[in-house]
């Protein structure tokens, strides 16, 4: 992680109807943390006092809002109905990983409301698509090693590399 990183982006996914969808390349997974209540500081907590956690997953789409708008997202993923979507997907997909990784293709759609019970209101039924990144194929080998350059002699000074362009900043 670099010590200046850029800042993460400001637009986030909401699913407010059926049908409605993010996709895009994963570019970041957070580490879980806490849910707050609705407008409060204080960590949610589930039936049995546990935190509710979350992950904040960064996606690349290629939605934009206008001028200044990278098409960049940020699907805060929680709840069971969400991360089994997306774990199933990963399944599917022959996943090993425990989370999205990043290059991936990551696909979640609103599908539809559930049944609800005991008057509440109908829990949000979440479907997704995931496509590995094309560097984790098996069927590709990883690149071979560069060949290890020949140690100086000892004693012989320091010498600029020649003819070698200047590194990139």
């Amino acid at each position: 992680m670099s010590f200046f990183a850029p800042s993460a982006p400001t637009n986030y996914v909401k699913f407010t109807n059926p049908g409605d969808s993010v996709a895009g390349y994963v570019e970041e997974v957070s580490a879980p943390y806490p849910v707050n209540e609705y407008k409060t500081d204080k960590p949610k907590l589930d039936s049995k006092g546990n935190p509710v956690m979350q992950v904040r997953v960064i996606l690349a789409t290629d939605q934009s809002a206008g001028q200044g708008d990278d098409g960049r997202r940020s699907l805060f993923v929680s709840g069971w109905r969400m991360t089994t979507a997306i774990g199933d997907a990963m399944r599917r997909a022959n996943e090993a990983a425990d989370e999205p990784q990043p290059g991936a293709f990551l696909k979640l759609t609103f599908a539809r409301l559930g049944q609800s019970s005991g008057g509440m209101a109908p829990p949000k039924v979440y479907v997704a698509e995931y496509t590995k990144p094309p560097h984790a194929s098996a069927s590709v080998p990883p690149p071979a090693p560069a060949p290890a350059a020949a140690a100086p002699a000892p004693n012989a000074g320091w010498l600029p590399p020649q003819n070698t362009p200047p590194a990139p900043w």
